[in-house]
């Protein structure tokens, strides 16, 4: 499995999984539109061509913020979902970002597992972030510290 940049023939695969996914779905054009975005790092998890799963990445200043993340139904289970969080933290090193922050639902438990696993905290709520169904987001923050290596959760506010 290789995690690499998201080109414009893995938005075929990419749409189906977001479809599978989530209620209220990206369009095709606004992960086009990241591809070609200076500020956006949209990646894939490629199995032979096959795509397992993907993330929408942007790095502003120091700070990354996860917009997407996703995991194609077949592919849960076997270590995918990790694979891509151990990248997206390397990622976030190599471009000397501090902070990466999320949004998840709250009602998504396994999500939420995932990120506290690697030391996520959530750190605020957003009231009815999401559309559909309408439910609030749990903002969740990582701290990368750097003088140790080591990996710092932000306080809880």
């Amino acid at each position: 499995m290789i995690f690499r940049k998201m080109k414009e023939q893995d938005l075929e695969q990419v749409i189906s999984i977001e479809k599978e996914c989530f209620p209220d779905p990206w369009s095709y054009l606004s992960f086009k539109s990241d591809i070609h975005n200076e500020m956006a790092l949209p990646m894939v998890l490629d199995f032979d061509g096959s795509i397992a799963g993907y993330s929408s990445l942007y790095i502003v200043a120091d700070e990354l913020q996860i917009g997407n993340f996703a995991v194609r139904a077949e592919s849960r289970g076997h270590g995918a979902a990790k694979l891509m969080m151990e990248e997206i933290i390397k990622i976030a090193r190599n471009r000397d970002c501090s902070t990466i922050y999320l949004e998840v639902r709250e009602s998504n438990n396994p999500a939420i597992k995932l990120y506290s696993s690697f030391g996520f905290k959530q750190v605020g709520r957003r009231k009815n972030y999401y559309r559909s169904p309408k439910e609030n987001a749990i903002v969740m923050a990582k701290e990368i510290a750097w003088s140790t290596g080591l990996i710092v959760p932000k306080k809880v506010l």
